[in-house]
């Protein structure tokens, strides 16, 4: 394989091009009678501009994960009506990192991702310093909260030593998804007895106590779930078919998530929320 450096510099222009038009704005209500959630419609075309980032990236997911990724879903985070792409790596301890693309203006943006070097490989224009962890597609939760609809994900991860969870909000910010840090909470523990030495609370980006992680966290945990269940495709649903580590397999997984997607305005409709 070529060096990491070389295969992004050739790759790196062509795979930032996608077919699409421009997002339309936010416009989730859950005012009405039935508490239906109502979205945009869809950017024409999202499913070639995705595909056609994918077929051009090959090389550069290659570089990336040597070993291929495990899986590909779309999920509209950011309610606008167009789902983003969802790649879920190898994973190294406890959980896979998800890695989160967003269509707009003919582009595809890499806007989180557990890699330092994915700045360098994609676009580093909306990416964020919030990473995710999850081991199902199914981790991403549709919620109504006191401030609206929202996706959100705990995201965690850890080892014998070290442990951590983030309760990350998904918002759209000029038409870009945008993940939000809400709490976080990290723990050192003996790795001989599993006691825990160390317990550290973030809400907002300020650290804090146990008492105000939770209050921030509840908010989510305990927020009435739409019942919508995200889709994706594994690798392991077909090891001979989804070889990502070859061109054509690494496709055939990427269609066949296309495949799976299922809109929101699909399957939801929620007569309970009160307003």
């Amino acid at each position: 394989m070529r060096a990491l450096s070389a295969v992004l510099t050739a790759a790196l222009v062509i795979c930032m091009t996608a077919v699409c038009a421009g997002v339309p704005a936010l416009a989730a209500d859950a005012s009405d009678a039935n508490q239906t959630l109502e979205l945009p419609q869809p950017v024409d075309g999202w499913q070639d501009g995705y595909l056609s980032f994918l077929e051009n990236c090959f090389d550069i997911f290659s570089a990336l994960w040597p070993d291929g990724v495990s899986g590909f879903g779309f999920i509209d985070l950011d309610l606008d009506g167009t789902p983003e792409l969802a790649v879920f790596d190898q994973g190294t301890s406890a959980a896979m990192g998800v890695h989160l693309f967003d269509l707009q203006d003919d582009w595809v943006y890499c806007v989180s991702s557990e890699l330092d070097s994915a700045a360098g490989a994609f676009s580093p224009d909306h990416m964020t310093d919030v990473s995710v962890c999850a081991n199902f597609f199914e981790s991403f939760r549709l919620c109504r909260t006191g401030d609206g609809w929202c996706f959100w994900v705990d995201s965690a991860n850890g080892t014998m030593e070290t442990a951590w969870d983030e309760i990350i909000r998904f918002d759209d910010v000029d038409g870009i998804l945008t993940p939000v840090s809400v709490c976080a909470r990290y723990l050192q523990s003996d790795p001989e007895t599993g006691a825990v030495a160390q317990e550290d609370y973030i809400v907002g980006g300020e650290e804090t106590d146990q008492a105000a992680f939770q209050e921030a966290a509840d908010a989510f945990l305990d927020a009435q779930d739409a019942g919508y269940e995200a889709r994706g495709v594994f690798r392991w649903n077909d090891m001979d078919a989804y070889d990502t580590t070859t061109y054509d397999g690494f496709l055939a997984l990427a269609q066949a998530a296309v495949d799976a997607y299922e809109p929101i305005v699909d399957t939801v409709t929620i007569a309970s929320l009160a307003p």
